[in-house]
């Protein structure tokens, strides 16, 4: 019996059967219909599946990228919070939206989601530091000096971590300026120093001075100096710089709690010395690791630098660094001070 006779005898069963069976009945043609013309069902269909699938996508992705971040990665000049949004696009790249507070990351769609996290928290984090650091630096080497940001949210995730490190692996075995910046940025960044010191010190300068101001070469250079002293600075006798865009010196304190107040003038001594070569020293960074620091002592010394020096505190922390001469998760200190400009 086929379908037309089936539905000549619906008529003759009694109410609620007769229209049980004529839903049935709809049914049974609407799924004839798709088996007789299933390719242009599909064709039909596929537009909208595709889509489908594209939101649940991104709505995986950025719930993700969410829980990664903790509602948001931090910027490090402001402690702002941008939240990251995806919008799938044939090319990749970011819009930075102030007023929404939020990254807009540009890239391809692909079904495997947890390198679409990885690969997103990798182009946001150049944006966090500066919207002008790409401009200035290019998008493969701006992400190459703010992997260790990409690191940080990542490591929340084993899977999204073990993404993000066949993207790096990628990259540094292609591209060997990338791969050289990348592990000066990991040295650097065992105590801390990037962080509390390189971050600051390039979004500043970019936030100060617009993109199109810049000698562009020049402050790329310096910024990679400053990142090569910050990773050697054990083995830099006086490790300071002294550029167009970068002017500043770092002093290492020792171990806060062994200094004595009648040892802090040869500190003072070697900034004299640095501020006698650069003329137009900007900031000094004064930096301990490795003991016991207690935060009266490391006031009264930064007190001291303040007075002998002429030099203003705008910043001081006490943190726990990663790693400090293969020690893990030792407490350290930075102190940031400004110096007046010649003749002020």
């Amino acid at each position: 019996m086929n379908l037309p006779e089936i539905l000549e005898y619906v008529p003759r069963f009694p109410e609620p059967i007769e229209t049980f069976l004529a839903y049935l009945s709809l049914l049974l043609i609407f799924g004839w219909l798709i088996r007789r013309n299933w390719k242009v069902w599909s064709w039909l269909l596929r537009p909208l599946a595709v889509r489908w699938r594209r939101w649940l996508g991104r709505r995986y992705v950025e719930n993700a990228l969410k829980s990664l971040t903790k509602d948001g990665m931090e910027v490090p000049l402001s402690g702002e919070r941008y939240k990251v949004k995806i919008r799938w696009a044939e090319s990749e790249g970011v819009d930075v939206l102030l007023d929404e507070g939020a990254l807009i990351v540009n890239m391809p769609y692909a079904e495997e989601l947890e390198h679409v996290i990885a690969r997103a928290l990798l182009l946001a984090s150049p944006y966090l530091v500066s919207p002008y650091l790409a401009a200035v630096f290019g998008e493969k080497l701006a992400r190459a000096l703010t992997v260790s940001i990409a690191y940080r949210h990542a490591s929340r995730d084993l899977r999204v971590l073990t993404r993000l490190d066949d993207l790096v692996n990628g990259l540094t075995a292609s591209d060997a300026e990338f791969r050289d910046v990348v592990e000066l940025v990991k040295r650097a960044d065992q105590v801390s120093y990037y962080s509390h010191i390189f971050l600051p010190e390039i979004g500043r300068t970019l936030q100060d001075f617009a993109a199109t101001e810049l000698d562009r070469e020049t402050f790329r250079r310096e910024a990679l100096e400053l990142l090569r002293l910050l990773a050697n600075l054990d083995e830099i006798d006086v490790p300071y710089l002294c550029g167009s865009y970068l002017r500043l010196v770092v002093v290492r304190a020792g171990r806060l709690e062994k200094v004595m107040l009648d040892m802090w003038e040869p500190y003072v001594g070697f900034v004299e010395g640095v501020r006698a070569k650069c003329r137009g020293l900007w900031k000094i960074y004064v930096v301990s690791a490795g003991g016991v620091i207690r935060g009266k002592v490391a006031h009264e010394l930064v007190s001291f630098m303040e007075e002998k020096t002429g030099a203003k505190l705008v910043r001081a922390e006490l943190y726990t660094a990663l790693m400090f001469r293969g020690r893990p998760r030792v407490p350290a200190y930075v102190a940031e001070l400004v110096l007046a400009p010649p003749g002020g």
